[in-house]
């Protein structure tokens, strides 16, 4: 019998497993994931960039105590691959005034970044002259936004560090294993085959998986895109829904090296740089190379084995793509992959909430898992540990029910 289960091994299921031998040692913890190894689902497929500027509190706190973790990791010694190369929002003219309030609050309050109306970078402000850019809509670029406290880093080391830090602890894992439902028995059980029935109070004893039944106090699932049908299935309706994301790979060669090697305020490399339509450009040194998607308005649904589409490429982000950078002008991508974001599709923001007794989640994190894993892991952590509150990095203390599915958040303005 287990104390805890953590249902997945991506960067949210680790850190919180993680958090809960850091806080509770004697407990005994097991982690299960289907696939062979740690971090091999949608956190290997992510983008790993990090911000921690926003305009909305929750967001500001779960990724700068977040980050300001990874930093502290980083600079022991432990290298996560981080680089602060910022974040560069080209701004069309008609948010302009929206972005320039933005970044006024943002300066006030001492935050680091900066206000471009021309760039030392080959970067295409004025597309209104060209006929194609005119055809399909895209705006002039009117200003530039970097936030310098932002950049890159590598998940699977990130995912990495965490399971090595809870093996050291004496937690436990098991590869290879689907968890396929939740086990529930009655509190006081009367010896009748179907318990638990409606009438009975019930309680989490485990999980039924693909090596047979696994017995625990308490299952948390930090399973992502999966979140959606594992809960429907025990009947806990969440606004979690998966959504196919792709990652398009161009290498950085000839004048493309130069832009890689393009900083902005002094850094080494060139900025991620979010263009108007949802695309972003992300550098990638280490492989001399771009990472290049989009937040296209898809719709919701699970693939199995998800696939890069060449056909998104070549009419859903090449096109604008080529517009703003024209740099990447008979460019080609030499590798791809796909994925899922877990998205809440009510405010965007992780849920971490109980269930039912022994039943926890920690999912919906909405394409910024990465970002915000150490936070929401310490957050579920403490919740399924029955803490009232949730000490995150670097001391700053919420309540561990931030984060339930009946919260209300302010809206975010500072957006991909």
């Amino acid at each position: 019998m287990y104390d805890y289960l953590v249902v997945g091994a991506g960067a949210v299921g680790m850190a919180t497993a993680y958090h809960i031998k850091r806080l509770s040692p004697s407990s005994r913890v097991l982690v299960v994931d289907q696939h062979p190894g740690v971090g091999m689902g949608d956190t290997a497929k992510s983008a790993a960039a990090f911000r921690t500027i926003f305009t909305s509190w929750i967001n500001r706190t779960l990724a700068k105590t977040s980050v300001g973790f990874y930093r502290e990791v980083q600079n022991s010694g432990y290298d996560l691959g981080m680089r602060h190369v910022g974040y560069l929002f080209l701004v069309p003219r008609e948010n302009e005034a929206t972005m320039r309030a933005v970044a006024h609050e943002l300066i006030k309050a001492g935050t680091p970044v900066e206000l471009y109306d021309k760039m030392d970078i080959p970067i295409r402000t004025r597309v209104s002259e060209d006929e194609e850019a005119r055809e399909m809509g895209l705006p002039d670029v009117s200003v530039a936004l970097l936030v310098k406290e932002a950049g890159i880093i590598d998940p699977e080391r990130l995912v990495r560090y965490y399971y090595e830090k809870y093996v050291e602890a004496g937690g436990e894992v098991m590869f290879g294993v689907k968890v396929e439902s939740v086990k529930f028995s009655p509190k006081r059980p009367i010896g009748i085959p179907g318990e638990p029935f409606p009438w009975q109070d019930a309680r989490v004893a485990g999980v039924e998986t693909s090596a047979g039944p696994l017995e625990a106090k308490n299952v948390i699932f930090a399973t992502g895109a999966w979140t959606e049908m594992l809960m429907d299935a025990a009947g806990f309706g969440l606004p979690i829904k998966p959504r196919k994301r792709q990652v398009f790979v161009v290498k950085a060669s000839g004048e493309l090296g130069d832009l890689l090697r393009a900083g902005l305020a002094d850094r080494e490399y060139a900025p991620m740089i979010i263009l108007p339509r949802g695309i972003y450009v992300r550098p990638e040194p280490v492989e001399e190379s771009f990472w290049i998607g989009v937040s296209d308005r898809r719709r919701y649904g699970f693939e199995e084995n998800p696939e890069p589409e060449e056909e998104l490429w070549r009419f859903g982000i090449y096109p604008v793509l080529t517009k703003y950078v024209p740099l990447f002008e008979g460019k080609t991508p030499h590798n791809a992959w796909a994925g899922h974001y877990d998205e809440n599709v009510v405010d965007y923001q992780p849920i971490v909430d109980r269930l039912a007794e022994g039943l926890y989640v920690a999912a919906g994190t909405s394409g910024s898992g990465i970002m915000k894993a150490d936070a929401v892991g310490r957050i579920a952590a403490s919740l399924a540990l029955g803490l009232e509150k949730a000490e995150l990095h670097g001391g700053m203390v919420v309540d561990s029910a931030v984060l339930k599915k009946t919260r209300c958040f302010e809206e975010e303005r500072l957006v991909i």
